[in-house]
C-alpha cells in the first residue's frame, strides 16, 4: 500500500504541475489532481493500519499524518483560497522534508 501510495502521491503532483508548466488549459488537471490525491491519501491510511505492530508503524504515523495535512488543507483550498494554498504547499514540501529525515535518520 505504501508504494501505491507515494505513487499516486507522484502522480497527483505530475498532474497538476505538467500541464500549468505547459499552459494547457483543455484539461481539468485540478479535478484530476484532486482525484489521485484522495486516492493517495486513502492508499496511506491504510498503509498504516497494515504496519500495525511493526517497527515501521511509527515511520508510518508521521507518513499518515503529513499526508493528512496535505489532504485536509486540499480540501480547504477548493472552498477558499488564499492562506490555504500556502498551507498546503508547506504540507507538501513538509512531505519531502520528513521523507529525507525518515531515510536519512532512521
Amino acid at each position: 500500500m505504501e508504494r501505491i501510495s507515494s505513487n499516486l502521491f507522484m502522480l497527483a503532483l505530475i498532474v497538476y504541475y505538467i500541464p500549468k508548466l505547459f499552459k494547457i488549459r483543455k484539461f481539468n488537471y485540478r479535478k484530476a489532481h484532486i482525484a489521485v490525491g484522495t486516492l493517495s491519501v486513502v492508499a496511506m491510511c491504510l498503509a498504516l493500519f497494515q504496519k500495525i505492530g511493526t517497527e515501521d508503524f511509527i515511520k508510518y504515523i508521521g507518513f499518515t499524518l503529513v499526508m493528512l495535512s496535505i489532504g485536509v488543507t486540499g480540501y480547504f483550498l477548493t472552498k477558499k483560497r488564499g492562506l490555504s494554498k500556502k498551507l498546503h504547499i508547506i504540507s507538501t514540501i513538509g512531505f519531502f522534508v520528513y521523507l529525507f529525515l525518515v531515510v536519512a535518520v532512521f
